[in-house]
């Protein structure tokens, strides 16, 4: 009977969290990008001076559908750019089931 060589545990668990923590983090900086982008676009759409510490009613309204906008479209692009990588994939693979 030939045994086989066994990996330790120690070395699969270490593989396995760099590549998730690169995932997590290129996830990350994407979020907290698409945040900043949205807070800067909404601010200068809906805050014209700083008068006050507080918003306004109509600034905090104005704040509210834009940020409600900001993250609808961002929903639609998301779903869009899946489905669009969800085709690319079926017909990569129907190619390489041909050949």
């Amino acid at each position: 009977a030939s045994q086989r060589e066994l990996v330790p545990v120690s070395v699969v668990l270490a593989a396995v969290p760099t590549s998730m923590q690169r995932a997590q983090q290129n996830e990350l900086e994407a979020i907290t990008d698409m945040f900043n982008k949205m807070t800067e676009q909404c601010f200068k759409k809906c805050v014209a001076t700083y008068k006050e510490e507080a918003l306004s009613v109509g600034e905090a309204t104005c704040v509210d559908r834009c940020v409600h906008k900001y993250m609808t479209v961002h929903g639609k692009v998301q779903e869009i750019l899946g489905q669009q990588a969800a085709q690319a994939q079926a017909a990569q693979a129907a190619m390489g089931a041909m050949g």
